[in-house]
């Protein structure tokens, strides 16, 4: 072996001190070591690192050290403290280790180094040794306990194990489910499952992650993006380019958390348009959540955890350009700010501008994000902060249309059917604060709340209706406005701790919770294109389009339809299409919104070491109130001696409620096999308010309700470094309200509440299906994330008739296929050139899916010269039949992605990531019918970034 710097030659043990590195002979003796520290010892660097305090062990110190390969690591463990280690190089070859950041004693720091790698440290004044348990100290050395760091990093229960694997909670931040710094695709702690931080491995359901590493490879910078990268999840895009639906086990994702609160409401006004420069990490629970405050959605919730200011100070800025015109950076600092670092900060600053591979529709974001965190006392932490974002879109709405016999239009996929004038114009403030209080070892405190405002405005024209392929008419112009407000307040306090009952550990999590959403004094307006008498003129001197219905009130030679839109020659500055005026507000919302309470106990308990039961109860209830103002628009009829603005008629609003007590109790059984590995099986029940419909006695209905069984195993790999785990699931929902026979006529009896219902007992919506996900590192330097889902969602029960046992979430792919993995040729202890490249690559894909309906294939007469429009010829002939059945189909497909990232320096780095890679041409989504809303999935594209850390 080499000592640098002295011409000793020894091997296969290392000996690192200063900002050097030793190699020394494997298994030699203690004497042999001795001799080889005296030589290094005749350096000067040696003796400046040997010149220090025999405290030094003991003293206080700033590390920075990133997670990587172990025998890199202590070579900057030993360059930062001036301790002088020795070990075999065959000891540390292929283990890793956690990152650690902070001021710590070097003996603490240590500690950090090699928590899960089964190592310990011998520690002796300036001194120290790594070894494997069991080998003996030498006289007057104390021992370092790695694998056992409570003293360290707190107990290895609620997220503590994760955080000895390096996997969570190592990069200084208070947050122990911190996935910033380490580096990798999984995380040791999850709060969506428990309310307080748990391993994958102990939560009873089926949760994921996405951490700050995939985050970053995988280019995810708003919501969007980050669901389509979790398992399960199929996007289906809405009616705007805005606007998406996110599908997991058959129903719709509606539950999103931030910090574990409240869930927010995607309701009354809110449209979340989350930028991803914020948070840490994703995490997301399929299946219902219900046991946390009767949050019973049957698809899923998703939970958004905040970054949290650092310990130490630290400055990041990243640049990015892309295809079509995307522009992006990102600054985030954050720094002990004052008090000896009990008071710290963060801000983070995002500005993006972006179009699509459509023509016209374009996007610019501005994002600042604000948040501060004070030690108030040793036990008591006070967090609050801000976020402010200011988007501004030019949206596109309805997507493509198709022929009216159902065959593909085959237009270009940078055809977009939109104005320049259309916008979508969004402010949204959100304060936040939390107080979280230590009580003794093992319980905690904690009350958070939140404030969320948006105003939007939005102005649309959009497409909508079929092209006749015998002219290429059909399609035609219409728009609309809105002056959008949304106000949404959740508070939740909770009680989480344990307590020993005949020698085994119990867990319990006690929490009470209130969220508000409205839309209060929101204003509605008629059309944007309206052509009810007087009509509509697109400019001055050209034609009018009315439509009185035989009424009278429309000018002469007034074309009784509204303006057509050409398809196929698209060209948005003909004068047709002029930007209109904005209407006048026609009504208003004095009250529009919903109030949730929640009360629940949650209880882990363990009878034997190995299995647990984990059951909980809750209590809800939802209150909502919903009225309308009608404003005059005219000076005439009913308005008559009224102004412009005035309340011309005000209908009685209802205000309607409902409680619910979950019985029987959600119950999960699990068994440890292994201390790595877990069994589990269990039910969760489902609740969902449908008190807006009443019967006919005007009596809310009783909710929606059901139940979500699951089975599973899961194995947490290489010490909770890799999480892999399968699950089986069965869900069923039932006791929809319908249509009451007896009482036919559906109707408004009052704003939001509708007449008459009845329960059909007979209607049930069952989804069932495997889940199966690895995430983490397989060897050193190889991340992988690997899903598949299996999912199969039908109607049952005879009241669906014909739709018996036929999806009722077709969209949604049966199969569901998603991969990503990483190269990290450093952290696979590569040296020279290698060492500074990082590759990674993945593919998406599913089966297929398909929207269904019937559609005309025969026509008679001619079509109308303006519209478009045909009659469908008789369907008489059921050997020839002009309706016939369609199935819109979306493909099976996959698409593949790669990045590659290379290390200029310690400070920069250069990464590209590539989209679908081999362009290929398909549909994200189908529409429900010929009309319009077919979109297509995004072409090739690259994005290069620039990176830099302080």
């Amino acid at each position: 072996m080499a000592l640098t710097g002295t011409g000793v030659t020894m091997s296969k043990m290392n000996f690192a001190g200063g900002a050097y590195r030793r190699r020394l002979a494997g298994g030699t003796s203690w004497a042999a070591l001795s001799l080889a520290a005296v030589a290094a010892l005749a350096s000067p660097t040696a003796a400046r690192a040997q010149d220090v305090s025999p405290a030094k062990a003991e003293s206080a110190t700033r590390v920075d050290i990133p997670a990587q390969p172990l025998g890199e690591a202590l070579r900057r463990f030993a360059e930062q403290t001036g301790i002088q280690l020795g070990y075999s190089t065959d000891l540390v070859a292929g283990k890793r280790s956690a990152a650690v950041s902070g001021t710590l004693s070097p003996r603490d720091a240590l500690a950090h180094l090699l928590a899960g790698t089964g190592l310990v440290a011998n520690i002796s004044g300036n001194n120290a040794t790594i070894r494997a348990p069991g080998v003996a100290a030498a006289d007057g050395e104390q021992v370092t306990a790695a694998v056992n760091v409570e003293g360290v990093q707190g107990s290895p229960w609620f997220g503590g194990a994760g955080q000895a694997a390096g996997v969570n909670g190592v990069n200084g931040s208070r947050d122990i489910t911190a996935t910033e710094g380490t580096g990798s695709f999984t995380s040791g702690a999850l709060t969506i499952g428990s309310k307080v931080p748990q391993a994958l491995k102990d939560v009873p359901q089926s949760i994921s992650v996405l951490t700050s590493e995939r985050l970053e490879q995988q280019n995810v910078t708003d919501f969007t993006t980050a669901m389509r990268q979790l398992p399960g999840v199929t996007l289906a895009q809405g009616p705007t380019t805005l606007d998406n639906t996110f599908y997991s086990r058959g129903f719709a994702i509606t539950s999103i958390q931030v910090d574990g609160g409240a869930p927010l409401s995607t309701n009354y006004n809110y449209s979340p348009q989350i930028d991803m420069s914020i948070y840490d990490h994703v995490e997301l629970l399929r299946g219902a959540a219900g046991q946390f405050g009767s949050y019973g959605d049957p698809g899923g919730t998703v939970n958004l955890v905040r970054k949290k200011p650092l310990d130490h100070a630290q400055i990041s800025v990243e640049a990015q350009a892309g295809s079509w015109s995307d522009y992006r950076v990102v600054t985030d600092a954050t720094s002990p700010l004052a008090l000896d670092g009990k008071l710290r900060g963060r801000l983070v600053m995002t500005y993006q501008d972006n179009h699509h591979f459509y023509e016209t529709a374009k996007d610019n974001k501005t994002l600042i994000y604000g948040i501060a965190e004070l030690d108030v006392t040793p036990t008591t932490l006070v967090t609050a902060g801000i976020n402010y974002t200011r988007q501004d879109s030019v949206p596109w709405q309805n997507g493509l249309p198709r022929y009216l016999n159902g065959d593909d239009l085959k237009l270009p996929r940078s055809t977009c059917l939109c104005f320049d004038w259309n916008r979508w114009d969004f402010d949204t403030t959100e304060f936040f604060g939390s107080v979280e209080q230590k009580i003794g070892e093992d319980w905690t405190a904690k009350f958070d709340l939140t404030r969320n405002t948006q105003g939007s405005t939005r102005k649309i024209g959009y497409n909508q209706g079929a092209v006749n392929p015998t002219n290429g008419l059909g399609p035609q112009l219409y728009g609309s406005y809105y002056d959008l407000k949304s106000s949404q307040f959740s508070a939740e306090g909770t009680l989480a701790g344990s307590f020993t009952v005949f020698g085994q550990r119990q867990e319990v999590t006690i929490g009470v919770n209130r969220s508000s959403s409205n839309g209060v004094n929101t204003l509605g307006y008629d059309d944007l294109i309206s052509i009810s008498p007087p009509g509509y003129q697109p400019y001055p001197g050209g034609s009018t389009y009315c439509n009185d219905y035989g009424e009278g009130g429309c000018p002469a030679g007034s074309i009784p339809t509204n303006p057509p839109l050409d398809v196929l020659d698209f060209d948005p500055s003909n004068p047709l299409y002029t930007e209109p005026r904005n209407p006048l507000p026609s009504y208003r919302y004095p009250g529009n919104g919903q109030v949730q309470y929640g009360a629940y106990i949650n209880l882990r308990l363990t009878a034997f070491d190995r299995l647990h039961l984990t059951t909980s109860l809750h209590w809800s209830r939802y209150s909502y109130n919903y009225g309308v103002e009608y404003l005059c628009t005219t000076t005439s009829d009913a308005c008559a001696g009224k102004a412009i603005g005035d309340v011309y008629d005000t209908p009685p609003a209802t205000p309607y409620k409902g409680d619910d007590f979950s019985w029987p109790p959600a119950i999960n059984l699990s068994f440890d096999v292994t201390k790595a590995l877990s069994i589990y099986a269990g039910y969760t029940d489902i609740y969902q308010s449908q008190a807006y419909y009443v019967d006919v006695d005007l009596n809310p209905l009783p909710p929606v309700t059901g139940a979500n069984w699951e089975g599973g195993i899961k194995w947490a790999a290489r010490g909770g470094r890799l999480n892999i785990s399968l699950a089986a699931y069965r869900l069923r929902q039932k006791g929809y309200g319908t249509g009451d026979p007896d009482n036919p006529d559906f109707i408004e009896v009052s704003p939001g509440i509708y007449c008459c219902n009845i329960v059909d007992p007979n209607q049930v919506r069952q989804s069932q299906g495997i889940d199966f996900e690895a995430t983490g590192e397989i060897l050193p330097g190889w991340q992988i994330s690997a899903s598949y889902t299996y999912s199969a969602n039908t109607y049952e029960g005879s009241s669906w008739g014909s739709n018996e046992g036929t999806p009722f979430v077709s969209i949604q792919p049966k199969q569901l296929y998603k991969l990503w993995m990483s190269y990290d040729f450093a952290a696979a202890g590569r040296v020279g050139l290698l060492s500074k490249l990082a590759i990674s690559g993945g593919v998406n894909g599913q089966s297929s899916g398909y929207r269904t309906g019937y559609t005309c294939v025969r026509f008679v007469g001619n079509p109308n010269p303006v519209t478009g429009a045909q009659t469908c010829a008789p369907n008489t002939d059921p050997a020839n039949p002009s309706r016939v059945q369609y199935e819109f189909t979306v493909p099976a497909y996959a698409l593949l992605s790669a990045r590659i990232d290379y290390n200029l320096s310690d400070t920069w780095s250069l990464a590209l990531n590539l989209e679908n890679i081999l362009d290929k041409t398909y549909y994200q989504t189908t529409g429900n019918g010929v009309l319009a809303g077919h979109w297509y999935g995004a072409p090739r594209s690259y994005t290069a970034s620039l990176h830099a850390k302080w």
